[in-house]
């Protein structure tokens, strides 16, 4: 085994063999070359769980590079990519063991050749390589090229977005010194922790065992004989608390949660007991393959901060699931989805049929809304506004039907000149705007509306999220 990874991934042995059993969660052994290694925490985490293994003489060989056969092997492996495509690399033939790993890089679009239609499997990756092929597998953005490492202008023009995007991601770090070092080969120890960082970052769906392992503390990195500690940062990931629903109407319903992180916060809505989404699903603003998305938005926020959305085009007495994650201002997203289930409130009169949140500027917003359907008798709509409370989330009442007619607010304290206000006849099915003024710049405000036939009786109250520039 003078090939140690090479062995693992070919012959008797197979590539199995570079992770161990899927199944193994024991403690191993630690080897004698790993003790006091910046990567020390997570090559051992890794070895426990079976993903990897040592060499028989006891020892890990840390820095030792990789080739890039090898470390396409070991994507492949940890994102499950199992499908192959035709490879026509003049210097990877058939019957070499990586033919079969590098089909399916070449089939999961995340590997080039050289000019002159070669791979060099044999040859070391490069750590800009390697960031390369961590930004192609996690689909990310390489428009921005800017960097801080002091070798920046080492970077080679087509690694640059590359290197920036992973960077941003602390899946790749820079050296102690503060540089990047993009052309030194990557080490066996910097491969675990930029493909466990990067299989971290994939929430796309991978299904292997240890296509998501959880980052584990990471020494700080220090210089070590062959290099090294330029493998990754420890993420820490954005984390949705305490979601549930505020004020649930026929048509429209607010939900609330807490963030973490200061960044942005995607949701989609889907009717009945839709299974739950990916992160990347919710992202790219779907609830799945077949689920139709009701509601779906974008909104910011800040670190510790309760946040609120209110959800639109519902129907009366139906299920809903809404579906939240959180993406931080480093483009790191949250590892799990936040699921808030909800039921409208059944219609029992000619009421609000819709309402949703329109144009703002610094001082005013617009609330579109449509009364009963097309037939019915003409009725009345009226409004307040009140300022954003997250209390609402934990208990504080929203205003009532009646409240909301009369002008007042949930205290039954009639709310400010401008912030109440109704349409005293509105045409059935029309959808009907209402210009709200008098607000404050860069502030968020509830209007809660019902419906009024004159006699009365009123609608469910319903609730619209409307946010100033």
């Amino acid at each position: 085994m003078k090939k140690f990874w090479r062995g693992l991934l070919t012959g008797v042995l197979g590539i199995g063999m570079v992770f161990g059993s899927l199944g193994a969660a024991s403690a191993a052994s630690t080897p004698k070359d790993i003790q006091g290694h910046w990567a020390q925490s997570k090559v051992q985490d890794w070895l426990d769980k079976g993903y990897l293994t040592g060499y028989p003489d006891g020892t890990f060989k840390p820095n030792k590079a990789i080739t890039r056969a090898e470390f396409v092997a070991v994507v492949n492996r940890l994102f499950s990519f199992k499908d192959t495509a035709t490879v026509t690399f003049t210097d990877v033939k058939t019957t070499n063991w990586a033919y079969s790993e590098v089909a399916k890089a070449v089939k999961a679009g995340y590997i080039n050749g050289y000019s002159n239609n070669t791979f060099h499997p044999n040859s070391p990756i490069t750590r800009q390589e390697a960031a390369v092929i961590a930004a192609k597998v996690l689909h990310l953005s390489t428009d921005a090229t800017s960097t801080t490492f002091k070798d920046a202008a080492q970077i080679s023009a087509w690694a640059r977005g590359s290197v920036a995007a992973v960077a941003n991601l602390k899946i790749i770090t820079g050296y102690p010194n503060g540089t990047f070092g993009p052309k030194k080969p990557l080490t066996r120890a910097e491969a675990v922790i930029i493909v466990g960082n990067s299989s971290a970052h994939n929430t796309g769906g991978a299904s292997a065992t240890p296509a998501t392992p959880t980052p584990s503390a990471t020494p700080a990195p220090t210089p070590s004989t062959g290099g090294g500690g330029g493998g990754g940062g420890t993420v820490s990931y954005p984390t949705v608390s305490g979601a549930t629903y505020g004020h649930v109407g026929s048509v429209t319903a607010d939900v609330y949660f807490t963030s973490n992180v200061t960044g942005s916060v995607y949701y989609v809505v889907a009717a009945g007991s839709a299974a739950l989404p990916t992160v990347n699903e919710i992202y790219l603003g779907s609830a799945g393959s077949g689920v139709s998305v009701v509601n779906k938005g974008l909104k910011f926020t800040t670190a510790g901060s309760t946040v609120s959305f209110s959800v639109y085009g519902l129907t009366a007495g139906t299920n809903y699931s809404a579906f939240i994650i959180l993406v931080d201002n480093y483009g790191n997203r949250s590892v799990s989805v936040a699921r808030v289930d909800f039921k409208t409130t059944a219609s029992t009169v000619t009421g609000i049929t819709y309402a949703a949140s329109g144009t703002s500027t610094t001082v005013t917003s617009v609330v579109y809304v449509t009364y009963g359907s097309a037939g019915d008798l003409a009725g009345q709509i009226r409004y307040v506004v009140i300022p954003s409370d997250p209390s609402i989330a934990t208990g504080a009442a929203a205003p009532t039907a009646e409240q909301v007619w009369n002008g007042q607010n949930a205290s039954g304290i009639a709310v400010g000149s401008g912030w109440s206000g109704g349409l005293p006849v509105i045409i059935p099915g029309t959808q009907t705007p209402i210009t709200i003024t008098g607000l404050a710049s860069g502030k968020e405000y509830k209007v809660y509306l019902v419906a009024g036939d004159g006699t009365g009786g009123y609608s469910t109250v319903e609730v619209v999220t409307v946010q100033t520039k």
